[in-house]
């Protein structure tokens, strides 16, 4: 009766064999923690290691992502600054440029416009000079030959440019 089965059917338990059942378990339990489940724990423990490592640089990741997201933005915004800035300036050179432009230009045709009144009114009075002395030459001719004689030119000359002079400065007044 090794089994512990009785002739009548019936189960027996020996403790001898109950001893051997335990013994084995013990054996068996110490052999799969010593070999088999120190391994398991351990690839259990890198795993959750590299699982916990791969969630930490997600983590960090998305940080540093975030991070990124508000340092372009804020350099979007400081170069948005900087070129209304630079805009902002160069209108106002431009500006600058062509008011200092209609200034030239006004002081050049103010300037031009003096010299031509300055040219013009030299040369009126060299019109009026030439004038004059012509004038004054037929004036003397045409006494000479009324009076039949000869006029001292120069004395007459100066009488005739004299009496001019008063009527230029009457006429002068009148326009």
């Amino acid at each position: 009766m090794p089994l512990g089965i009785l002739a009548e059917g019936g189960l027996t338990v020996q403790p001898y064999w109950v001893l051997v059942a335990i013994v084995q378990f013990l054996i068996l339990f110490f052999l799969l923690q010593r070999f088999l489940w120190g391994p398991i724990q351990k690839t259990l423990q890198a795993r959750a290691d590299r699982i916990r490592e791969g969630l930490e640089n997600a983590e960090a990741a998305k940080r540093e992502r975030e991070q990124m997201k508000t340092e372009v933005e804020r350099l979007l915004a400081e170069a948005r600054r900087e070129a209304a800035a630079i805009a902002e300036r160069a209108t106002k050179a431009a500006e600058a440029a062509a008011t200092q432009i209609r200034a030239e230009a006004k002081a050049e045709g103010d300037r031009l416009r003096e010299r031509a009144k300055a040219d013009a009114e030299q040369l009126h009075q060299q019109a009026l000079s030439q004038l004059r002395a012509e004038v004054a030459s037929m004036a003397v001719l045409a006494a000479s030959k009324i009076l039949g004689k000869e006029v001292d030119v120069n004395t007459h000359r100066a009488l005739i440019e004299r009496s001019l002079d008063e009527v230029g400065g009457e006429l002068g007044k009148q326009n």
